[in-house]
């Protein structure tokens, strides 16, 4: 089941018994934990019938707080982090995994019969072995949610109601800045997006509608902005720019190798759209092929254009090489400076 589907059933006031949620979008965890609390618990409740862990308690224990009728009535909601419960099994003493397995068959039995004052949500950012029979009891009678870190070309889709809930909106200028921004990510972290955005909101307070000049004023510090702001100046053979805008980003203590990954991965996509264009593919394949939203995908195919593909594949080795050299010791911020000059020839 997907997270939106799940949130959606939680509104309508269908929540499950127990929940799985397992990957590594800590953000999609607390929202469905904050969803659950919400439905099941009055706000006077949530101190006396809520319970937070963030280790799992022995089985024992476990079994005895889903069994524990609510004080005064009501529902109880366990919330356990981190669970270890769903990690492949290690082999053992023939004692060992009898004792486990009867453990395991009693949660089991305790699951397939939960009563109706208990909602449990376990969590884990581990990778979950999906073939053990307690993972597949609480896909029988509870739901199990993989929250995968969302891809760039999905956060739109996010963004749009995130706005909505935060009553702004966003200019077609500054949106297109945004996402941009997110598209040189190598990772989106959602809570950062959702932390930048009312850090935005704040201010902005007083009008609903959001500028490019906004965004640029309050974000400013994220090491992207100076990032995507360099690799526009690196496309349009702005060297004084580009070397400028590194040099304040070394200056206000960020590595060189979060700098150089950064540049390396946007230069490997240039390289990649500019191949697939000559290949004939349409922007919308190379786009897709990408991983990016169509309209980053066009930028991105028209930067690659400023560039032959000699000098691409040339930038690329020697980024990987600057990689190297800096891990080791070898080398300083220097060398991007120098891949950087060779680009804007």
């Amino acid at each position: 089941m997907s997270y939106a589907a799940v949130l959606e059933e939680i509104k309508k006031g269908q929540v499950k018994s127990i929940y799985l949620l397992h990957g590594e979008e800590t953000y999609f965890i607390r929202q469905i934990e904050q969803a659950v609390i919400k439905a099941v618990l009055a706000p006077e409740e949530i101190e006396m019938n809520l319970l937070h862990l963030e280790k799992d308690p022995t089985i024992n224990e476990f079994i005895a707080l889903i069994e524990t009728v609510p004080f005064m009535g009501g529902k109880n909601v366990i919330v356990v982090r981190g669970t270890s419960l769903f990690r492949p099994r290690k082999t053992g003493s023939n004692e060992q995994v009898e004792t486990v397995d009867k453990l395991d068959e009693r949660l089991l039995s305790v699951i397939s019969n939960m009563p109706d004052y208990t909602h449990v949500i376990l969590s884990t950012t581990d990778k979950v072995d999906k073939r053990r029979k307690l993972f597949k009891m609480i896909e029988k009678h509870g739901a199990a949610v993989e929250v995968a870190n969302l891809k760039g070309k999905d956060v739109r889709g996010w963004l749009i109601p995130k706005l909505s809930e935060l009553n702004k909106r966003m200019a077609s200028d500054a949106m297109e800045y945004f996402l941009g921004v997110i598209s040189i990510m190598p990772q989106v972290s959602l809570g950062f997006l959702e932390n930048e955005l009312e850090k935005v909101a704040l201010f902005t307070e007083g009008k609903n509608m959001i500028s490019h000049h906004d965004l640029v004023e309050i974000m400013s510090s994220i090491p992207e902005i100076s990032i995507f702001s360099m690799i526009d100046a690196v496309s349009q053979k702005q060297l004084g720019k580009a070397l400028q805008l590194l040099g304040e980003q070394v200056k206000s203590g960020e590595h060189p190798l979060k700098l150089l990954s950064l540049l390396a991965r946007q230069v490997r996509l240039m390289w990649q759209a500019r191949e697939m264009a000559q290949d004939g593919r349409s922007t919308k394949e190379i786009s897709e092929k990408l991983g990016v939203m169509p309209f980053i995908g066009e930028k991105m195919l028209k930067q690659s254009q400023n560039f032959r593909l000699e000098v691409l594949k040339e930038a690329t080795l020697a980024l990987a090489a600057a990689d190297y050299d800096l891990k080791s010791g070898r080398a300083n911020h220097s060398v991007i400076e120098q891949i950087i000059i060779a680009l804007c020839r």
